[in-house]
């Protein structure tokens, strides 16, 4: 099996294209930090095997996750279970290479807190450990 790992810019294009983009990390990576683009769906790779079957078949795939590892992970899944190889793509770098691209991500603010702990140790007890 011979997954093709592209760069952020031939993902944009693909997904310019009409490839779909699938974010395979997990809710709380996505919350913090997504891809800028339509059509996205997002299918944690914790529960990637159970929620996969839902795919297009004859369309174009593009998964990322933070730096290649499980969209690569999830893309050699596809194949196994029957996705066209030639149809299906890995974002090396990932989301981290797609921002040094350049290309656009949503953030979410930081946010902080004022709130001083307990104890001068901040172990939240009360008094000194």
């Amino acid at each position: 099996m011979n997954i093709k790992e592209i760069t952020a810019n031939e993902a944009l294009d693909l997904i310019t294209d009409g490839a779909l983009l699938v974010d395979v990390r997990e809710k709380d990576e996505v919350q913090s930090s997504a891809f800028q683009v339509d059509g996205i769906e997002n299918i944690p790779y914790s529960t990637f095997d159970d929620n996969y079957y839902g795919l297009p078949k004859n369309r174009k795939i593009v998964l990322a996750c933070h730096l290649g590892i499980r969209s690569l992970r999830a893309a050699q899944f596809l194949v196994i279970q029957g996705w066209d190889e030639a149809n299906i793509f890995s974002l090396d770098g990932g989301i981290e290479a797609w921002k040094k691209a350049g290309l656009p991500i949503k953030s979410a603010p930081r946010t902080f807190s004022f709130a001083k702990p307990a104890s001068s140790c901040g172990c939240g007890s009360g008094g000194c450990c």
